[in-house]
């Protein structure tokens, strides 16, 4: 998972775009069956990490969307 962890870093610090990372996400998901749940925990301490060179509130700004798309995911897969 450190590759998952180690995009939304990215993606925070503005190296990776959305689009990328929400690609890494679902295909950490699909195919190496990690849980929703857990991508959210890690944005979560992301968000929280006082060691990230990035402001807080622009990792909580960018958080937005990769916890609406993990949530959409968690949706597809209870009903799907």
């Amino acid at each position: 998972m450190g590759w998952v962890k180690g995009s939304i870093v990215s993606y925070f610090s503005d190296k990776t775009s959305l689009n990328a990372v929400m690609g890494i996400i679902r295909r950490a998901i699909k195919s190496y069956g990690v849980k929703p749940g857990e991508i959210r925990d890690i944005i979560g301490l992301k968000i929280l990490n006082p060691g990230l060179n990035v402001p807080r509130k622009t990792r909580e700004e960018k958080a937005r969307p990769l916890l609406e798309f993990t949530e959409k995911l968690e949706k597809g897969e209870k009903s799907g």
